[in-house]
Formats: C-alpha cells, structure tokens, sequence
C-alpha cells in the first residue's frame, strides 16, 4: 500500500495486489469508505481476472497489449462487487450502498459517451482509449468500470427477481470460478454469456444486443421496481449552459464542452479561456452563481480567448441539466417487493 499526495488506484497480480490512496483521506467516513471499496475491488480481482480471465488474457504478453471484449465483465462486475462486498462484510451499511449505487448511476447517466459507445467496444478499446483520454471523451466514450458495473447491477437483479433470490449474480461467478478459474482455461465471450444465460435461465441475446453491443439506455428503474425501489433524479438550480470550466494557473479555462449542447452550438472550444458573460468577468467557482440569473432560453454573451483571438459568442441556455440522482424506496410497496429487497441486501426495506 502506497500512502501519497494525491491519486487513487490499485493493481491487482495473482497472489498480492498494489494500492494507491492519498495519505489524509481516511479521517471522513465517506473516504474511508471508498478505500474500503478500493480493498475490496482488488481482493475480488483474485478471483474474477487473476483466475477467471478470458481467452484473451489467458497467456500474458507484457510487450503488447491484450484486446478482448470482455473487460467490462472483468472490471465491471468487479466493481459492482467492491460495493456489495463492504456492505456484506458489515463495514458499512445499506444506506452507504445505495447511496454509493446512486452516485454511480450518476455518473454514468450524466457521461454523454453512453450514448455513442457500446460496452463491448469499450472493452475492446481500452489500450487506445481509456487511458488516453481527450477534451472530448466524455462525449464519445463510456468506462467499462462503469457501464459494466451497472449492466452487472440488473443482471443481478434480473436473476434475483426470476428465481426469487434462489439464485444471483453470486451463482454465476461461482458457475465461472468452477468452469474456468479453477483450471485457469480462459473463457470466450459466448462462454460467458451461456453461463450468465444457464444461471438465468433465459436466453439474454436481446439484453446483449441492447446494453452491451448496443447503446439503449439502461431501464434502471424496470429493474429496482420489483426490489422496490426507483430512481430519484434532481437537477441543477440553474439553465444548461454545457460546459465545464476549471481555474488553472490563473485563469479560468473550459475544460469540457458537451456534444449538442448551447455551448457547443454556439462555437465554444474546450481550451477556451473564459472571460466574462455579458461583459461581466465570471470565475469558474461563481459561473453556476451567475446563470442563476437567467432562464431556459435566455440568450446571454460568452466572451473568449480561443488561443490568443477575442472572442464574443451569442448562446442560448438550456433547460437546467441533472445534479444527481438516488436509489429511494418507492412510494407503496407490496410483500414481494419487500421480500425481494430483503433476500438481495439482508436487510428489510423499512430499515431504510
């Protein structure tokens, strides 16, 4: 373990595992809670890729890099896991998980790249895209840590519910640590998914066409309502203007401009340095301050460095976009929801 300044990550190899965390992140609940998550996510990499690795992986080449489509069930599926584990450990408690799921699904509903790149091709484009990432990634690309852990998340459930908490995700790794981690044999892609289809029992091509070779979005809320529960969306308290803007050395600079959004429409650039709006100098803390000022369709005056040209753009807000979202019990609830609830997590609904 690696206590430094900043970064976060960890390494995972067959018999030990490295860990990256910064030295003055363990005094809040919530950060030690994340390195829990951090332990936890390499502990199970014993297991899920150390052992159960695909075909591709299977005979390691440290001169070039191993593609494979199937990294979203080897990182992802970990990930879902790293927030179960803890939670079934009893580090932390039901309200801790699905808050932590629902700052996942955040994430993920709020990246606009889930929407251009499938699953699998974002497995298959880690070496070119994952770690080189770009102003514009966010636009074009999805983590397979992340869209991986969601799609892992209704597998789960969808099991749970068909065989009312019998059988789970639980039984498909069990099914592939038997099958191929156990005799280390490496699997294919349609190994993986014929395991996930037995352990279901139900063919699950169209799942697989929609959500991991295809960019539908995820019906989150189809999947926890039989658990009961649903997603809450909140959204920000001012109108979209589309880009993200940082403070660096001084100035304040746009980050990340969103596809199709009013800041991309109206010609800003990420490396813009922003000035003023409507002649009024803003910093990226007080930029969320000032559009408090305005309304959805509103048309206000971004002015611009674009490398060394000032520039003044006229752009038209949006309606606000989303803050975060929450995994919150719903309204009513009927026995077999309750009972579903209680047979995933452990726990009864009412606790929360």
């Amino acid at each position: 373990m690696h206590l430094s300044g900043q970064g976060f990550g960890g390494l995972e190899h067959k018999f030990s595992c490295t860990l990256n965390y910064p030295r003055f992140s363990f005094r809040s609940k919530e950060k030690r809670d994340r390195f829990m998550q951090l332990v936890a996510h390499e502990f199970f990499h014993l297991w899920n890729v150390k052992r159960i690795r695909p075909q591709a992986l299977e005979v390691f080449n440290y001169e070039q890099e191993n593609y494979t489509p199937s990294l979203w069930f080897c990182e992802g599926t970990t990930s879902y896991y790293d927030l179960l584990i803890p939670l079934r450990a009893g580090v932390y408690d039901v309200q801790t998980f699905l808050q932590g799921l629902g700052k996942e699904i955040t994430l993920f509903l709020t990246t606009i790249g889930r929407k251009v790149q499938p699953l699998s091709e974002s497995s298959w484009d880690a070496w070119i895209k994952l770690y080189r990432r770009d102003a514009n990634s966010n636009n074009c690309q999805i983590s397979y840590y992340l869209k991986g852990a969601m799609v892992s998340l209704l597998l789960d459930l969808l099991i749970r519910e068909k065989h009312q908490n019998q059988y789970s995700l639980d039984d498909v790794m069990r099914r592939m640590w038997e099958e191929f981690g156990k005799p280390e044999i490496g699997f294919t892609p349609q190994q993986l998914k014929s395991v996930i289809e037995e352990v279901a029992g139900v063919n699950l091509d169209d799942f697989f066409e929609r959500y991991i070779d295809g960019v539908d979005e995820l019906p989150f809320d189809e999947y926890l309502k039989p658990f009961g529960l649903r997603l809450k969306r909140e959204d920000n308290k001012w109108p979209d203007l589309g880009m993200n803007v940082v403070t660096n050395n001084g100035k304040e600079i746009i980050k990340f401009v969103e596809a199709q959004g009013p800041a991309q429409l109206a010609g800003l650039d990420a490396g813009d340095e922003l000035l003023a709006i409507d002649g009024f100098r803003v910093s990226a803390g007080k930029l969320s301050d000032r559009l408090k000022d305005y309304q959805p369709g509103d048309s206000i005056e971004v002015t611009v460095f674009h490398h060394d040209r000032l520039l003044t753009h006229q752009v038209t807000l949006a309606t606000p976009s989303p803050s975060h979202y929450q995994v919150v019990p719903l309204s009513s609830l009927t026995l077999k929801q309750l009972e579903n609830f209680a047979g995933w997590l452990g726990v009864p609904l009412d606790s929360i």
